[in-house]
């Protein structure tokens, strides 16, 4: 075999070998994606938790004084201007 034919088998080792660590490479970014993902998903945000204990919590007599609240006109800003102001005039 002469020298040539050695060089250009070298050749084609090497990029064989480097499509293999750029698959290796994307491979474990992958898993670490996966792997980062899997961690944060186990755990439980306390503040979360106490927020939503606070929602069941919350007393009946305040859900039955949401029918009693104002229109949405008797909330209204006292900058904001009635909806037919221009016809007024």
């Amino acid at each position: 075999m002469s020298a040539g034919w050695r060089l250009a088998e070298l050749a084609a080792d090497i990029f064989a070998v480097a499509m293999m660590l750029v698959m290796f490479s994307s491979f474990a970014v992958i898993g670490l994606l996966v792997w980062s993902m899997k961690r944060h998903v186990a755990r439980r945000d306390r503040h979360v938790d106490a927020l939503l204990e606070e929602l069941l919590e919350v007393p009946q007599e305040s859900v039955a004084g949401n029918r009693d609240r104002k229109s949405p006109q008797q909330l209204s800003e006292p900058w904001k201007r009635d909806d037919d102001w221009w016809k007024r005039s």
